[in-house]
């Protein structure tokens, strides 16, 4: 098979691969590398542009981004397009790249089962975490109006100490995550334990224990709390929560003070 980029291919392979013509290896040749699960993960939900995958994954590095970028461009997973408007490119998976779909999936539910006890206080960080609860949320759960969020999370170390407070402004056509108060009044405060309230987001654990333990309060009214917990899906208990991986038709936009 003759395609651009086929002797680069050639070259990465040869260096990196398994020396095996098994199908397995094959495919763990392109998927089993470092951050590109996760990379995969963000391509097949409808991220494009470069920025949004660099706020989706906060700890990869710009260089090493741009070179599994590259890297999946030619194993012919992604193809790289300019923007219908402005300069630069988007990324877009192919035929070959939207077949490591289900791949997604079943990762994130042998995680969700088998995985649980290996959520530790090193894994956790606001700014993925609510780019999670955003890109997951069931908006259609929202009423007409406006409804916004704060956060104040505890129990964050090293240089995550500054990353307290964040808000989040949910409306039916999309989800505003900001780490300045954008002036609108606050509808539900959350106060949490960063790591506790992962776990609760996740499933892991429930929201009657977190609250009975002191480890996340949330404050409000009836309605508003209610709401917010639907629409990010936050329950009593524990329970084995499914992600849809799909495309969403919303873009991320993250306030211009937000980390990228």
């Amino acid at each position: 098979m003759n395609y651009p980029g086929g002797e680069a291919l050639r070259d990465t392979c040869a260096m990196k691969g398994y020396g095996s013509f098994c199908p397995v290896a094959k495919t763990a040749e392109i998927f089993a590398e470092r951050w590109t699960p996760l990379l995969l993960r963000e391509l097949c939900m409808g991220v494009h542009r470069f920025g949004e995958l660099q706020a989706a994954l906060p700890r990869m590095s710009r260089a090493l981004l741009v070179a599994r970028l590259r890297e999946l461009e030619l194993a012919g997973v992604i193809v790289r397009v300019r923007k219908a408007r402005g300069t630069g490119s988007e990324y877009h998976l192919t035929e070959a790249g939207v077949a490591f779909r289900p791949l997604i999936e079943a990762m994130s539910h042998w995680g969700q089962r088998w995985g649980t006890a290996r959520v530790q206080p090193k894994d956790v960080d606001p700014g993925q975490l609510l780019w999670g609860m955003r890109r997951h949320a069931d908006i259609k759960q929202l009423p007409a109006r406006r409804v916004v969020v704060q956060f104040e999370f505890r129990g964050l170390t090293g240089n995550l100490r500054n990353l307290r407070y964040w808000w989040f402004v949910l409306n039916r056509a999309d989800i505003d995550v900001c780490q300045k108060n954008p002036g609108y009044d606050v509808d539900v405060i959350v106060e949490a334990d960063i790591t506790a309230f992962t776990r609760v987001w996740l499933g892991h654990d429930g929201l009657v224990r977190a609250r009975r333990d002191r480890l996340v309060s949330l404050s409000g009214s009836a309605e508003a709390i209610r709401t917010f917990r639907t629409v990010i899906g936050l329950r009593d208990t524990s329970w084995v929560k499914a992600f849809d991986f799909s495309p969403r038709q919303t873009q991320l936009r993250v306030a211009s003070d937000a980390r990228s």
